[in-house]
């Protein structure tokens, strides 16, 4: 941000958007709504207070998803073909496969009802 853009800002946003810094992550691949194998890494913009990645959901420009593993201390963060750019949803892997779950769930239930109801 430019000198004028930050004087727009009152100084709480100020200082919450000068304490937030790029991290550099693990994380797992979603696809077809499985978590791969193959661990890639992955730099991300957190605030302090939400330094927790470990079954957080992210999300790249792509819009691909990836679950986050942990966060790694000593690597510093580039933006080369090696890392991926990511952010942070809110929500996390658990609810992400319980909505892709519940309508299989919910056949399940009923086909298993209607067997014991004949």
């Amino acid at each position: 941000m430019k000198i004028k853009q930050l004087t727009l800002l009152d100084e709480q946003s100020l200082n919450e958007i000068q304490q937030n810094k790029y991290v550099v992550i693990q994380v797992h691949a979603l696809k077809s709504n499985a978590v791969e194998a193959v661990i890639r890494q992955a730099f991300v913009w957190l605030p302090p207070k939400e330094m927790k990645v470990k079954g957080e959901l992210f999300d790249d420009f792509l819009g691909n998803h990836y679950v986050g593993c942990k966060i790694l201390k000593k690597k510093p963060c580039s933006e080369s073909g090696n890392q991926i750019p990511v952010f942070k949803l809110n929500t996390t892997i658990q609810d992400y496969l319980l909505k892709q779950l519940k309508p299989v769930i919910e056949t399940l239930d009923q086909k298993r009802r209607n067997y014991y109801a004949n």
